[in-house]
């Protein structure tokens, strides 16, 4: 299973995918829904449940805490964190970023919602898109 970080969709797995299936492995992509960290590890558990094999789920960005809470399902036998975010009991992706270790590159944020968009980037405002 192949899951997703924030703001993208599984479509960034495709190569990943394609890749796997000519080798033979039972691969999926995970399409979360991305309105709650609830929301998206019931559709990995779900997946799991569905699978009917024994599932390594791969999760990128985000997608670590996703692996991290549906992790625990029996059909799980291992968790594969592809630049992701690998939260220990009770840390969140907001205290893991709070305090990154000497050295990371690391930017301040933000994020504002207009309309039905959100703005995410290293100053206080969007910049306009390239015309």
């Amino acid at each position: 299973m192949l899951i997703h970080g924030g703001f993208v969709d599984g479509s960034g797995w495709e190569g990943v995918y394609n890749t796997l299936k000519k080798k033979g492995y039972n691969i999926t992509i995970v399409q979360n829904p991305t309105i709650s960290l609830a929301d998206d590890v019931a559709v990995n558990k779900e997946g799991h449940c569905r699978a009917g094999w024994p599932s390594h789920p791969f999760g990128h960005s985000y997608g670590g805490v996703v692996v991290t809470e549906a992790g625990t399902d029996p059909k799980v036998v291992g968790l594969v964190y592809v630049a992701a975010f690998a939260p220990d009991r009770g840390e969140s992706v907001e205290t893991l970023i709070k305090n990154p270790p000497p050295g990371a590159q690391h930017r301040q944020s933000y994020r504002r919602r207009t309309g039905s968009s959100l703005w995410t980037g290293p100053s206080s405002r969007p910049r306009s898109p390239p015309m």
